[in-house]
């Protein structure tokens, strides 16, 4: 597990860094301030944080610290592959209802099988993401988001 980590902390620097360098590349015509590069560049950054961290603990740290098992157990995997499923049918169902309606679908059906309990916290939560997410996206920061159903009720702009 020791080496699977030091790859994985490799790997990951290598990649932030990569980001990184083509962040800076795209044109944003603005020396200071938010462009269209300051999301990659800082996300870059912050992964390039972790990256060093997680490489630096698996170079220093004894093999023992680490789980001898890579594989998780069953029930873990299947709830990965369940989330999957969820946005893949989120992302399906998109065009057709709309990013508002598709954040609810993935907020109502992921919470449950991540562990959340709580019904009232699932149906707050389905029900406040995708007004977050058309208040912020579509109102505040014009985003052109496919609103499909709902794109004569809610204007975006």
């Amino acid at each position: 597990m020791k080496r699977a980590e030091q790859i994985l902390g490799a790997f990951l620097l290598l990649f932030a860094i990569f980001i990184g360098y083509k962040s800076s590349l795209i044109e944003s015509g603005e020396e200071f301030g938010m462009g269209p590069a300051f999301l990659p560049f800082w996300l870059s950054v912050g992964l390039g944080i972790l990256a060093t961290v997680l490489l630096g603990r698996a170079v220093t740290l004894p093999a023992g610290h680490f789980e001898p098992s890579f594989w998780p157990e069953w029930g873990g995997a299947a709830r990965v592959a369940l989330v999957a499923g969820c946005y893949l049918v989120a992302l399906v169902v998109m065009k057709p209802l709309g990013m508002p309606i598709s954040v609810g679908i993935i907020s109502a059906t992921t919470m449950p099988i991540l562990g959340a309990r709580n019904w009232k916290a699932i149906v707050v939560t389905a029900i406040l993401a995708p007004l977050m997410v058309y208040l912020v996206f579509g109102r505040w920061l014009s985003v052109p988001l496919p609103m499909g159903l709902l794109e004569d009720v809610l204007p975006l702009y």
